[in-house]
C-alpha cells in the first residue's frame, strides 16, 4: 500500500499537478539550497529539466574531472550520468536529508523505500551524513540502510523500468509542448538534443521562444528532446511487422523514426528501414529481385526527422553526410522544411541539402 501511495504521489508530481509546492517532502526554501551551477541552467536539472529546489533533498552534485560541476535531481539522473560517464567523474556529492548541506554521497547512508516520495522513480532515495540519522529516518519511514555504491547499483538497475513510466507520462506534456512550439517559437531552431535539460537550456540560451512560463517551457523541452512521444500514430508511416527491406533483409517496424515506402502502380509497397536503402533500390530495382521500372515506382513516403510525420518523399528536402546514423549507417535525413534542414546540416556537419530529383545512385555510400 505504501508503494502505491508513493507512485501516485511520484507520477502526480512529475505531471506538474496544483499541489503546494511545500507539501512535497523534497521541496525548500530557495534560500536553504546551494545550487553549484552558474549558468543558466543553474536553477534545473540537466538530464531532466525538473526544478532543482523542488526536488532539492534528493539532489547530487557532480564534478567532472576536467573541472566541470552538474546538478542533478535525483540519483536517478545521476545514475544516467554515472552509467555514461563514470569514468570521467571526479567526484560526487548529495544534499543531506537533514542539514540540507552536500556531502560526500561514497561516504553517505541512504535510506531506500521509504515512504517518502521519489524523485523520477516510485523507489524514494534520501541520504543521511550519519547511520544513526539513517536508522532514525528508517525507523519512522520505511525502508533500508544502502552505501552509496549499493544505491548507484539499485538505481542503475531501477532505470529502464523508472524511464518506461517517465515516458509514458510525458506523452501529453510532449504533445502539449509541440502545439506550444510550433504556435510560439523559432521552428527553424529545432535540433536535437540528448536531454530535456540540454533541450531547456538551448532554448533559454537562444531565446528560441517568446512569452513562456516554466509548465511551458518544460513541455517544449519534453518535445524537442523526444519528438516522437509527441508524433500520432496515424501520422506515422505505418509498417506491417513482418515486413523485411528488400536491401539489407532487416524488419522495418523496429526502426520507425527511419521508416520509408514504395508503393507501385499495382498497388504493391516496399518498406525500407531508412532513405538510403529506398534509395538504392529506386535505382536498381532488379538488383533485389524486383522488375519495376522508374514510371512504376511513383508514390514514395519517408519519416520527417524532427515529426516523425510521413511525408511525400519528392517533396522533402534531404541532408547527405551530416554525422547522424541510422540502422544501416550513414544515412540521408528526410526534412519536410527546408529551413529545418539547413539548421540540422549546419548542427551535424552535413555537406548538402538536396531535393528528391538531386539524389544520384552515386551519393549513396
Amino acid at each position: 500500500m505504501k508503494k502505491s501511495i508513493s507512485l501516485l504521489m511520484f507520477l502526480f508530481a512529475l505531471m506538474f499537478s496544483n499541489l503546494n509546492a511545500n507539501e512535497m517532502f523534497q521541496t525548500v526554501e530557495p534560500k536553504d539550497a546551494t545550487l553549484v551551477k552558474t549558468d543558466s541552467s543553474k536553477e534545473f536539472c540537466n538530464v531532466c529539466g525538473m526544478h532543482l529546489t523542488k526536488y532539492y533533498k534528493t539532489n547530487h552534485v557532480t564534478e567532472f574531472k576536467n573541472g566541470h560541476k552538474e546538478q542533478y535531481c535525483s540519483i536517478h539522473c545521476q545514475a544516467e550520468i554515472y552509467r555514461d560517464y563514470k569514468n570521467k567523474i571526479k567526484t560526487i556529492q548529495v544534499v543531506d536529508t537533514n542539514s540540507l548541506k552536500l556531502i560526500d554521497a561514497t561516504k553517505a547512508f541512504y535510506v531506500v523505500g521509504s515512504s517518502k516520495e521519489g524523485t523520477m522513480s516510485p523507489i524514494s532515495k534520501y541520504a543521511f551524513l550519519s547511520k544513526d540519522e539513517a536508522i532514525k529516518f528508517q525507523k519512522e519511514f520505511g525502508g533500508t540502510i544502502h552505501n552509496f555504491e549499493e544505491t548507484m547499483n539499485i538505481a542503475l538497475k531501477d532505470l529502464p523500468n523508472d524511464n518506461k513510466i517517465l515516458d509514458e507520462k510525458r506523452v501529453p506534456m510532449a504533445k502539449k509542448g509541440k502545439k506550444i512550439f510550433e504556435s510560439m517559437c523559432d521552428i527553424s531552431k529545432m535540433k536535437d538534443f540528448n536531454s530535456i535539460g540540454e533541450a531547456k537550456q538551448y532554448l533559454i540560451d537562444n531565446n528560441v521562444c517568446k512569452n513562456l512560463d516554466s509548465q511551458m517551457l518544460q513541455a517544449v523541452s519534453i518535445y524537442l528532446y523526444n519528438p516522437s512521444a509527441a508524433s500520432e500514430k496515424s501520422k506515422m508511416l505505418n509498417v506491417p511487422q513482418d515486413a523485411k527491406c528488400p536491401v539489407c533483409g532487416m524488419f522495418v517496424s523496429k526502426y520507425p523514426k527511419w521508416a520509408a515506402q514504395i508503393k507501385t502502380k499495382d498497388g504493391h509497397n516496399h518498406y525500407f528501414d531508412g532513405v538510403k536503402d529506398m534509395m538504392k533500390f529506386y535505382f536498381e530495382p532488379s538488383k533485389y529481385g524486383h522488375n519495376h521500372t522508374k514510371d512504376e515506382l511513383n508514390d514514395i513516403t519517408v519519416t520527417d526527422y524532427y515529426s516523425l510525420e510521413s511525408i511525400n518523399g519528392k517533396d522533402a528536402y534531404f541532408v547527405i553526410g551530416s554525422n547522424v546514423y541510422g540502422p544501416m549507417g550513414e544515412e540521408l535525413i528526410p526534412f519536410k522544411n527546408e529551413s529545418q534542414a539547413k539548421k540540422f546540416m549546419e548542427d551535424h556537419f552535413g555537406k548538402k541539402v538536396l531535393k528528391f530529383e538531386e539524389l544520384k545512385k552515386e551519393m549513396l555510400f
